[in-house]
């Protein structure tokens, strides 16, 4: 085989100082690569380097690839060089739009004017997911976006992104650029692209100092007066930079340097790049799989257990999610050991366990799901010194091993208010109810004295009948915003009052919806999303829904493993376990790891607290907003 191979890394090492941007164009004709390379001197490694879909590596390619064709339309990513490139003409670089990213935001990204993205993208709307072809003067040297030759790097313990990219002086987005595959987590020994620079030329990481990410094209000076810096320290830490900083440059700055909406502090952001702890991790799951009331022997006695019984459903999914976690984590180079255990809904059984088991060994146990049965396993193992996660409730336990991954109703009632405190829009506000909920419309009631109270109608048997009338709220509503809570655990009141507050809105009484506790009753089949979208129906939240488009990728493969789409059970499962293997591998499960860094997944995000009570605490939540038939984050938040 190896003669089949016409080059190989030894390419890569050939210094080359000329500067390079990485541009894309577009083929106008059919065309063999081995054509391409001639027409356009470019050299095979870094053609596979840039456009790593024509061969099965990177690093490595077959003599086949090179007779491979490029067809028409296809757009090749190549380098332009900067020196002896001095012509005005104008080169593209393809950009897929993200999700919520602005034309400015795109502007900002590449130093184009708006204007000038929009002359050559007459028909494009800025949508996630739409191509825009951003026009780039090739005498552009925007050094974040430029690089050298590239050679291959491997990637070592404890290297991010960032990391790699500060050595190397790049931004973190040029990195991603020059290896169009490199996934969202680097693994140990994952083979990279980088700048082919001279080892003496490169940036060390220096652990008694934090780095910020550059967020916006920003002068020295200011960035300083903005972090309260003094005396040119970012320019002494940082020998070589200009007066003025670019959008995505990664510096240093000294340590707890407080950050601001200009920066991105990389040292503390990113669990998956501060991995220290490579060691073998451990950890327990107790679940209520019942596993005695199935007949192994009979597949017809067992099928309608499998399909009634919601908790084992629940624990399944639940253990598929978690398993997925390990498997994910496995691939960062690290042995994890997950041990499964049946609860059974059992005291008696949870005694057993214990029993015959030792708990010690383990780095943290998660559940039991069950409160009941979760307190008495806390009880039980007083003397245990271990961190205890509680995965699904809201019910806080308040021992100081807890981990509380859901944040409590009274969190997220805060959040919402005070995220419509926050609005300085003058509006007027509503507290809409049904009886069972006037205890939480009175609470809204005085934090907003001035709103005023509807309640659903009493008929005469004194029986709440969950609905209002058009009449209830005929001439109530004024010209500008007003803001309505709803307050209710009852679809049908949902649906009632939805429909009356849409038929209010017109071109000049603007009406949002908010709610303190979302629930079910929000979700029903009865309750109409183009109401709620209308209404910019807007609430805090422990979770967000998946993104099918952006984590396609997980679904893809959770549903190859096991035949169904992911529940949110499994997804949860996912995400808390995932966290806490990652901040277990940034040391022990101390305050720490625990406090001070916000992690994101699929669908939860988590920031724990330590409780007044003891326990630590999930305060971690979402800001959500129904709106043109989407539902999303707030940005605001």
């Amino acid at each position: 085989m190896f003669k089949n191979y016409i080059f190989i890394l030894s390419f890569l090492f050939c210094f080359n100082t000329v500067s390079q941007n990485i541009e894309s164009i577009q083929i106008d004709e059919d065309q063999k690569i081995s054509d391409f390379l001639i027409n356009y001197d470019i050299s095979p490694n870094d053609f596979f380097i840039l456009n790593p879909a024509f061969t099965s590596s990177r690093f490595n390619y077959l003599k086949l690839d090179l007779e491979k064709k490029l067809k028409s339309g296809d757009f090749i990513r190549i380098f332009e060089s900067i020196e002896n490139n001095k012509s005005e003409q104008i080169s593209f670089i393809i950009h897929r739009i993200k999700r919520k990213q602005t034309l400015s935001e795109i502007s900002s990204i590449y130093g184009v004017s708006e204007n000038l993205i929009l002359k050559y993208n007459i028909e494009i709307e800025i949508k996630r997911n739409n191509i825009l072809k951003i026009p780039i003067e090739k005498r552009r040297t925007n050094k974040s976006n430029v690089v050298d030759k590239l050679k291959a790097y491997t990637v070592k313990p404890r290297e991010g992104k960032w990391r790699i990219a500060y050595k190397y002086g790049i931004s973190i987005k040029t990195l991603e650029n020059i290896n169009p595959e490199i996934g969202s987590i680097l693994k140990l020994g994952q083979k990279i692209a980088v700048p082919n620079k001279d080892e003496i030329k490169l940036n060390t990481v220096e652990e008694n100092n934090d780095y910020f990410e550059i967020q916006k094209n920003i002068q020295i000076s200011v960035l300083e007066q903005k972090l309260g810096l003094k005396n040119n320290s970012i320019i002494k830490l940082n020998p070589g930079i200009l007066d003025s900083v670019e959008k995505g440059i990664i510096i240093k700055v000294p340590v707890s340097t407080k950050t601001n909406e200009d920066v991105i502090n990389l040292s503390k952001k990113s669990l998956q790049d501060n991995i220290v702890d490579f060691d073998k991790k451990k950890f327990a799951i107790i679940l209520p799989f019942r596993l005695d009331n199935f007949d192994y022997d009979s597949i017809q006695k067992s099928t309608p257990i499998l399909k009634n019984d919601k908790l084992l459903n629940i624990s399944l999914d639940f253990l598929f999610g978690a398993e997925m976690a390990v498997n994910s984590y496995s691939e960062l180079g690290i042995d994890v050991q997950m041990d499964v255990f049946d609860s059974a809904l059992d005291r008696s059984k949870i005694d057993q366990i214990l029993d015959e088991n030792n708990f010690e060994i383990y780095d943290f146990i998660v559940g039991p799901l069950t409160d009941n049965l979760f307190n008495y396993f806390v009880d039980s193992t007083k003397d245990l010194n271990i961190k205890i996660v509680k995965p699904l409730s809201k019910k806080q336990n308040t021992d100081r091993r807890i981990i509380n991954t859901i944040p409590n109703d009274t969190l997220l009632f805060n959040e919402i208010i005070s995220h419509v405190e926050s609005d300085t829009t003058r509006s007027e506000k509503y507290i809409i109810s049904d009886s069972k909920s006037v205890e939480i419309s009175n609470k809204i009631k005085k934090i907003f004295p001035e709103s005023k109270q509807f309640f659903s109608k009493i008929n005469e048997f004194g029986d709440d009948t969950k609905t209002l009338v058009y009449d209830d709220l005929d001439s109530t509503f004024v010209k500008g915003k007003n803001i309505v809570f709803l307050e209710t655990k009852e679809q049908g009141f949902v649906s009632n009052v939805s429909s009356i507050l849409n038929s209010f809105i017109n071109d000049t009484i603007k009406i949002e919806l908010f709610t303190t506790n979302k629930n079910n009753a929000f979700e029903g089949a009865n309750v109409s999303n183009n109401y709620l979208s209308n209404l910019k129906f807007q609430y805090a939240s422990t979770n967000k829904k998946i993104d099918i488009v952006e984590d396609k990728s997980f679904i893809d493969k959770f549903i190859s493993n096991y035949n169904y789409f992911p529940s949110k059970y499994s997804i949860r499962a996912y995400d808390i376990t995932y966290d806490l293997l990652l901040r277990i591998s940034n040391g022990d499960l101390n305050d720490e790891n625990i406090f001070g860094i916000e992690s994101q997944y699929f669908e939860n995000k988590f920031r724990y607290k330590r409780s007044s009570s003891g326990s630590i605490d999930n305060i971690a939540n979402y800001l959500i907003k129904h709106e043109d038939l989407k539902i999303e984050e707030m940005t605001d938040k």
